[in-house]
């Protein structure tokens, strides 16, 4: 009897054993089917480990993808983060430049608030009475108020616009005002930008003229003016022919701001 199997050292000893040992053949028989039953499930083991490193294999594979997904987007984020803080200096920068300019801007706005707190001293009482709601606006605090810089810069531009546009005509202005009588009268007042005004009564009769100072308009009266002036009245009301007027121009006193 012969046994064909890969393993001929167990057909070896079978062949020479059996003999020898006088084993029974059934004995024998078993050791051959163990043999094969082992045999079996070493080829069943084998093949279940290929099936299992063929697995793994294509685990490994999506491992080593993912982690090259990963580098990858790990290295765009580093990216990202380089363009980002780049991004943000610029910012920060460009913050720090509007900042500059806007205390420089604050600063000028407070300048151009004090001139135009000292010019409403010299301006005649009509006159004031016209700004006093834009200047209304501008004299509280920056802090206090909600008004936009841009609207405080725009309403002071627009109140030292008016004033230069005043003291570059002359007009013609209805006032109510008393002189050293401390009588109250009303009058047509002419005046020649902020630098000199005459005034004159309805009935022509009460004249003078005036001039600013660090405390007001100060009106002197000089009724002998009242029939020049009554004609630069007529004059700018159109009712008289233009022509030159003969008026005192006293010399201008200075006075402390």
């Amino acid at each position: 009897m012969f046994l064909l199997s890969k393993n001929k050292s167990i057909l070896i000893i079978w062949l020479i054993g059996a003999p020898l040992l006088g084993s029974p053949i059934k004995d024998t028989t078993n050791i051959i089917r163990e043999w094969v039953v082992t045999e079996q499930i070493i080829g069943e083991e084998s093949t279940e480990w290929n099936i299992e490193k063929e697995a793994l294999h294509d685990i490994r594979n999506a491992l080593v993808k993912e982690l090259e997904e990963l580098d990858q987007r790990l290295a765009e984020s580093e990216e990202e983060a380089v363009g980002a803080a780049k991004q943000r200096a610029e910012l920060m920068e460009k913050k720090e430049e509007i900042e500059e300019t806007t205390y420089s801007i604050l600063e000028g706005v407070e300048q151009l608030q004090n001139h135009i707190d000292e010019t409403f001293k010299l301006l005649p009482t009509p006159l004031i009475k016209r700004l006093e709601p834009f200047r209304e606006k501008i004299s509280l605090e920056i802090s206090d108020t909600n008004l936009p810089l841009r609207q405080r810069v725009d309403t002071l531009i627009s109140l030292m616009q008016t004033i230069s546009l005043f003291h570059r005509n002359v007009s013609l202005e209805r006032q109510e005002f008393s002189l050293e009588d401390n009588v109250s009268r009303e009058f047509q007042v002419i005046y020649f930008g902020l630098g000199i005004a005459y005034f004159v009564n309805e009935s022509g009769t009460v004249a003078g003229y005036g001039s600013p100072s660090e405390a007001g308009w100060i009106w002197n009266r000089q009724d002998a003016l009242a029939q020049e002036i009554s004609i630069g009245v007529d004059i700018l009301n159109n009712r008289a022919m233009p022509r030159f007027l003969n008026l005192p121009f006293p010399e201008p006193k200075e006075f402390k701001k």
